[in-house]
């Protein structure tokens, strides 16, 4: 099957399932109805980075990085896991306790019976007799996948550690007061009373009730070689199966936050924070202020942007002279991904242009002060530039006896990165109750798979990998990518070297991104330095006697 015929499947196969009837919702309009008035501020989930070396081909090391913060599902008991937020996917995906392979053994895993507000369902809300067949889905992750199944319950951002509410002045709000709890409904009603736990979360900013996938099989690529525990997708409803499965939807329909937007700041050294900003965006870490781009085909269910002009330097490339480039905006990517047919001349022109900074003692480069050649991206009346720092990462080069060592395979993509030409190629396939996966959907799926296997062998497989002593220099990280219309041909997936370098909003609402500069720790302490070295070297006035 070729990619095209894959993605019209898949999107027939979604838009059946949207047209069918959704039942289960009772409940969650009871909710919705109930709920109090929004908080005056926003709520903000601190993200680690977790670095990890991984080998691009016969004799290059680089090192990728993933951003991920914690949520906790379920109620009374709340489990924790650490996640990516992903603009580039659409559904919640945590690992089950059904799943008894390494890959999910060595996370954290959802055990629905810890939860008295845990509703086994289907793909369309409706509850499932305990024992019965139920709905599966398989989730498309380039190299790899998830298959699992349904659960409506509640999910929180961050832990009892981790994530504030910050009013909109930037002080911390006072705890609220939680509105009278309501009856528990549904199978759990009992266990719930048994609990005799008042049901506090229930309005509280940081709580959604949605319908989430937890996984009973994960493959080993990717998800092994990562810390976290599963995806958070961040993506517009035409990424998720129903509009229940998208989280921020949800949030914004039962009316937690009182900004249907997100903010996302990543961090470029360990001397400072990444973050996620729910209900607005984070003003003390934008320079500038924010310039703001519309959502081009927003039923498609990405954050991608129209890109007007690309520029190198002063050079305008006729690439994207035809007005058929566009980007998506993905938080679950750590490269910049190139369209395939662009890929090589934009990699000749930056290489080409790129100088290493001198290395330190240790024989390490910091390429945040490499010099070469500028990117230019403009986008209507925006322009988003990248210089040598912001898409040069260094590599290490092996030495010819170092390149047989066994290390553990990893993926380009950890996420969503791979997750839009996953999903584009059918990662999204649904086998009904009663039927098998291999009877079900199962050859659409295995094609795409295969289709994905060979774009991941296009792109490079990469080896995890920790070797140290090599020699090391900036390279720039690019991705090529060939995807089918409507997404491509001309689509680039701007991932950590455009979010690094602008603070990026999304509001839900009216479908546009926010763009600018992002204020870095390092950059405010070489401007203070500047500030402070000119003070000193101002001339001294020379003080004369007046002559008579």
């Amino acid at each position: 099957m070729q990619r095209s015929a894959a993605y019209v499947l898949a999107l027939a196969a979604v838009t059946l399932l949207r047209a069918l009837p959704v039942r289960g919702l009772a409940r969650l309009s009871e909710e919705i109805a109930s709920a109090g008035p929004p908080p005056p501020g926003r709520f903000i989930v601190p993200l680690h980075r977790q670095r990890v070396p991984v080998q691009s081909d016969a004799d290059t090391v680089s090192y990728k990085s993933v951003y991920f913060g914690t949520i906790s599902v379920g109620h009374p008991q709340k489990q924790e896991f650490s996640v990516v937020f992903d603009t580039g996917s659409g559904h919640v995906i945590v690992p089950s306790q059904a799943c008894i392979s390494e890959t999910c053994t060595i996370h954290r895993r959802y055990n629905r019976e810890l939860s008295a507000h845990a509703v086994d369902v289907d793909y369309d809300g409706s509850p499932v007799t305990p024992g019965a067949p139920r709905d599966q889905i398989t989730v498309a992750f380039g190299t790899g996948e998830v298959t699992g199944q349904f659960v409506n319950d509640r999910l929180c951002l961050g832990s009892q550690g981790e994530g504030r509410l910050i009013m909109d002045g930037g002080a911390p709000a006072a705890a609220a007061k939680p509105a009278a709890p309501t009856p528990q409904r549904g199978a759990n009603a009992s266990a719930a009373a048994a609990a005799g736990e008042e049901d506090e979360d229930r309005h509280k900013p940081n709580c959604v009730e949605l319908r989430l996938v937890t996984a009973t099989e994960m493959t080993h690529e990717p998800f092994h070689a990562f810390a976290f525990d599963g995806v958070l997708g961040l993506g517009l409803d035409g990424l998720a199966l129903a509009p229940e499965f998208s989280f921020f939807g949800m949030m914004t329909q039962q009316r937690h936050l009182l900004q249907p937007s997100f903010g996302a700041f990543l961090a470029d050294s360990d001397e400072e924070s990444s973050e996620i900003s729910f209900g607005g965006h984070s003003p003390d870490l934008v320079r500038g202020g924010l310039r703001y781009a519309p959502v081009a085909f927003p039923e498609l269910g990405y954050w991608q942007v129209t890109i007007t002009r690309l520029r190198i330097g002063n050079q305008t490339m006729d690439f994207c002279e035809d007005g058929q480039c566009r980007a998506v905006v993905d938080t679950g990517t750590s490269l910049l991904a190139v369209p395939k047919d662009f890929a090589d001349t934009l990699q000749d022109e930056l290489s080409g242009a790129l100088v290493d900074p001198e290395p330190d003692s240790d024989g390490e480069v910091d390429c945040r002060k490499a010099l070469g050649a500028l990117v230019h991206f403009e986008v209507g009346d925006i322009t988003l530039t990248l210089a040598p720092g912001d898409y040069a990462r260094q590599s290490i080069h092996l030495q010819d006896d170092l390149q047989g060592e066994e290390a553990e395979l990893a993926p380009e993509e950890v996420s969503a990165g791979a997750s839009v030409e996953a999903q584009v190629q059918g990662g999204g396939t649904v086998t009904p109750a009663g039927a098998s996966s291999e009877t079900a959907g199962a050859a659409p799926s295995q094609e795409a798979a295969a289709d994905a296997g060979a774009a991941g062998a296009d792109q490079g497989q990469e080896r995890v990998i920790d070797w140290e002593g090599a020699p090391r220099s900036c390279k720039p990280t690019l991705m090529p990518i060939d995807l089918p219309a409507p997404l491509g041909p001309k689509l680039f997936i701007w991932g950590e070297p455009v979010l690094r370098k602008y603070y990026t909003e999304y509001n839900w609402q009216e479908k546009k991104i926010g763009f600018g500069l992002a204020k870095h720790a390092w950059q405010e302490e070489e401007a203070a330095a500047a500030a402070a070295a000119t003070v000193q070297q101002k001339p001294k006035l020379l003080l004369r006697p007046l002559l008579l």
